[in-house]
């Protein structure tokens, strides 16, 4: 039977769509022995099966042999049933007779009956010697007995004599039981062994040994290296069964986590390319924040040396070139002075141009300095009053022009954190402009006030002088460019430039917007915009 178990049959599986490849293991099969030793499911299932069979077994047995125990107390309880039914008239007569020889000769009989132990009579009457016959030996346990009077029966009466004691014994029944329980165990359990075992080998040879063949496929599955699908080693059954199902899932599983693996690999594969490139890409950036570090160290260096070059200029500026134009302008007060009555009209009109471009040419350098100081230096931050600064710059404008017809609207407690100086200067700039390009109208209509827009706060400074083109709006802020004549209206072009850098380093920007020429102009203006206070230097 075993070796049976062992040999191979080898083809495809019908029915039910099972994939199964033909392949043979190279690997020794599994045996039904080999699976007992190993303690698998084949010890697991013959140890189960053999302790239920032997529980049904011993709950059987106890029934059986509980139903024999009945069956043999109530033959005994019969049997003392027909003894008194068929002894106890005679023995009551030969009790009457005080025949001591025949009531021994009754219990001998008695005593011959199946299972019996032991009897005796016993007289009841008020004598001096009662008659006692007794038959056998007593026991004192494994016993049924039973104690019926002797009736005597005389003209109608009965009157007791004497009384009749049985014991049976039950030792008998106890043997026979115990032989039946014998029997029955040894031919159950070698019974139950026996179909233990046929079951077992059943479902080795259906179940099991497959199993333990797809626990081996699958001990070497390698997705990296291709490999068969897993067959079942039997005659292929009418229809599909439950190994069919669980080999065609793991085959057409195996298959899916095969692909799966594929793509991941290319998957994998290229991300290794990308983050191949990537490194290159940040061994680039890194090459090129290198450079561009090593630039941006160049051009401050560069910067700063201009700045020295800046401010050496500024100093040649403020000393070098004033001491000309002086020499000029006290030349020309000179000749004013001592030869005005030696010029004629044409020559005094030379020298006074000869002074005005003198003039001119310290007021462009005094903007220049302006414009070169407004980006240069600390800033020093602190809480500034724009109105007030406003107040006292059209004072200053007034006095200067107090016969203008002048309409001033300046909105109260305007305030801005600031350099005082820089802002004094920038606001300086935006309100000499104003003036300067209202002289012209019958009223200067001059306002000053804010708005909020996009959160933050937008100041604006209103005019209702020349105005100009806004096709030339991109050029106000440019240094040295003026939009008007200089016959028209004085200035070096440093001004808006100048207001420009000054916002610009208060974290804010200057535009304008005008409707017409002669319609007048609104220069707008922020500070810190995105930009924090503190953080400015």
């Amino acid at each position: 039977m075993f070796q049976s178990a062992e040999r191979d049959l080898v083809s495809d599986a019908q029915g039910g769509g099972a994939a199964v490849a033909k392949t043979v293991p190279t690997t020794a099969r599994p045996s039904l022995l080999t699976l007992l030793r190993g303690g698998g499911i084949g010890y697991r299932l013959l140890a189960l099966i053999l302790l239920f069979s032997s529980a049904v077994t011993l709950i059987s047995t106890v029934l059986q042999l509980y139903f024999d125990y009945r069956r043999d107390v109530s033959a005994i309880e019969s049997r003392l049933d027909e003894i008194e039914r068929s002894y106890l008239d005679s023995l009551a007569g030969s009790l009457w007779n005080v025949d001591a020889e025949q009531l021994r000769i009754q219990l001998d009989g008695i005593l011959k009956l199946p299972d019996m132990q032991a009897v005796e009579v016993r007289e009841t009457t008020v004598v001096d010697h009662p008659l006692l016959v007794t038959a056998g030996q007593r026991q004192s346990s494994s016993v049924l007995t039973r104690t019926i009077p002797l009736l005597y029966r005389e003209r109608g009466e009965s009157a007791q004599i004497g009384v009749l004691y049985a014991e049976a014994t039950l030792t008998g029944v106890y043997r026979r039981l115990l032989d039946t329980t014998m029997v029955i165990l040894i031919s159950q359990g070698i019974k139950t062994f026996l179909v233990s075992l046929f079951i077992l080998y059943i479902v080795f040879r259906l179940v099991t040994r497959h199993l333990m063949d797809f626990a081996e496929h699958v001990g070497g599955f390698d997705l990296r290296s291709p490999s068969p699908a897993i067959v079942l080693h039997r005659q292929a059954p009418a229809h599909a069964d439950e190994l069919d199902q669980v080999v065609g899932a793991f085959n057409a599983m195996s298959a899916g986590l095969r692909q799966a693996y594929d793509e991941l690999s290319t998957v994998n594969a290229e991300l290794e390319a990308d983050i191949a490139a990537r490194r290159l890409a940040e061994c680039e950036v890194m090459r090129l924040n290198a450079s561009l570090e090593q630039r941006v160290h160049q051009r401050t260096a560069e910067l700063e040396a201009a700045n020295q070059e800046l401010g050496a200029f500024t100093y040649s500026v403020s000393h070098d070139l004033r001491a000309p134009l002086r020499r000029i302008e006290g030349f020309g007060q000179i000749l004013v002075a001592e030869y005005a009555d030696r010029f004629d009209e044409r020559g005094s009109h030379y020298l006074d141009r000869i002074r005005a471009g003198a003039r001119d040419m310290g007021d462009m350098i005094d903007s220049f300095l302006t414009l070169s100081r407004s980006t240069r230096g600390e800033l020093t931050i602190e809480h500034v009053d724009l109105s007030a600064m406003a107040q006292d710059i059209v004072a200053r404008l007034h006095e200067k022009e107090p016969d203008r017809t002048i309409s001033i609207d300046i909105q109260p407690a305007l305030g801005v954190d600031g350099d005082r100086r820089l802002l004094r200067a920038a606001l300086d700039n935006l309100f000499d402009n104003a003036w300067k390009y209202s002289r012209g109208n019958e009223t200067t209509v001059i306002a000053f006030g804010a708005h909020d827009e996009a959160g933050h706060t937008v100041y604006f400074i209103r005019d209702n002088g020349a105005g100009f083109d806004m096709k030339y709006a991109d050029r106000l802020c440019t240094p040295f460019t003026r939009l008007h004549r200089a016959e028209e209206f004085e200035g070096s072009g440093i001004g808006l430039a100048t207001v420009q850098r000054i916002l610009a380093r208060h974290g804010g920007r200057i535009w304008a917007a005008a409707a017409d020429p002669g319609q007048g102009a609104t220069f707008h203006f922020t500070c810190w915009e995105g930009k924090p206070v503190n953080g400015q230097s």
